[in-house]
C-alpha cells in the first residue's frame, strides 16, 4: 500500500505576516466560498472562549472591534478555510441554514491534517447540502460517477415546486488526489470537487442548469 499524504495546509499563497496586496478582495461569504480554493480543515483552539467571525467590508477584518459580527464558533468546532491574509483566515462553519462564512483570527485556529490521496471508497455515497443540491457518487470498473440534482428556488416539498429552474449532472468524475472534475468543458456543465475529510466541496461554472441553479456548495454525507 502506498503511503498516504497528509495535507497540513494546502495554501501556497500563505503569508501570515504580510499585509494584503492593494488589489486583494476581502469578500468572504457563503455563496462564494466553495469557488475559492485551495481549502484546508481547521479546529478552533482554546486561545479564547469563542472565535468571532469578522466582517469583510469597510476595511474589515483589519479594523478592530468594529468588524466583529454576532456569529461565532467555540473551541473544538471544525471550520473549513481557504484564503489567509495578515492574521485572518476566510472560514466557513457548516451548520443548518446554509452555514456561516467570515474571517477568523489565525491565532484561534489549528490546522487539521487531511488525506490528500483518499481511497476511492471515501468518495462514495450520497452527499447533500441540506437537501439541495444533492449528489451521489458511485464506482464502476475503477471509474467514479456523479449523479445529482439541483433546484431553484427549492426541491419538492419546499418553496414553489415544481420549479422550472432545475439542474442535473450524470457522468464520470476524473479524480486526482483529493480533487475531481466532472465535465471539464467550460462551455458545458463543469463541476470541480474537493474531498476534505468528511466534507465535499463543489464549484460549478454556472452552466449546470436554469437560472440561479448551482451545484456549488459545501456537502456532507446524507443521513440514511
Amino acid at each position: 500500500m502506498k503511503p498516504r499524504r497528509l495535507l497540513a495546509l494546502a495554501l501556497p499563497a500563505l503569508c501570515l505576516g504580510a499585509a494584503p496586496p492593494e488589489d486583494f478582495d476581502p469578500m468572504c461569504r457563503n455563496g462564494l466560498f466553495p469557488s475559492q480554493p485551495p481549502f484546508a480543515l481547521a479546529t478552533i483552539n482554546r486561545t479564547d472562549g469563542r472565535a468571532v467571525f469578522q466582517d469583510d467590508n469597510d476595511g474589515c477584518p483589519w479594523q478592530g472591534k468594529t468588524c466583529a459580527t454576532k456569529a461565532y464558533v467555540v473551541p473544538g468546532d471544525t471550520v473549513i478555510i481557504n484564503r489567509v491574509r495578515n492574521g485572518y483566515a476566510c472560514a466557513f462553519y457548516p451548520s443548518k441554514g446554509g452555514g456561516t462564512a467570515g474571517w477568523l483570527a489565525t491565532r484561534q485556529i489549528n490546522l487539521t491534517p487531511v488525506d490528500t490521496r483518499p481511497s476511492p471508497d471515501r468518495w462514495l455515497g450520497t452527499w447533500s447540502s441540506e437537501g439541495n443540491p444533492r449528489v451521489t457518487i458511485t464506482q464502476n470498473l475503477g471509474t467514479l460517477y456523479a449523479k445529482g440534482e439541483a433546484y431553484w428556488p427549492g426541491p419538492q416539498g419546499t418553496h414553489d415546486y415544481p420549479s422550472i429552474h432545475v439542474g442535473e449532472i450524470d457522468g464520470p468524475v476524473e479524480i486526482s488526489g483529493h480533487t475531481g472534475v466532472y465535465g471539464e468543458d467550460d462551455n458545458l456543465c463543469e463541476v470541480r470537487f474537493t474531498l476534505l475529510g468528511d466534507y465535499l466541496l463543489a464549484s460549478d461554472n454556472s452552466n449546470c442548469g436554469g437560472a440561479n441553479v448551482s451545484f456549488s456548495a459545501v456537502y456532507q454525507r446524507a443521513k440514511p
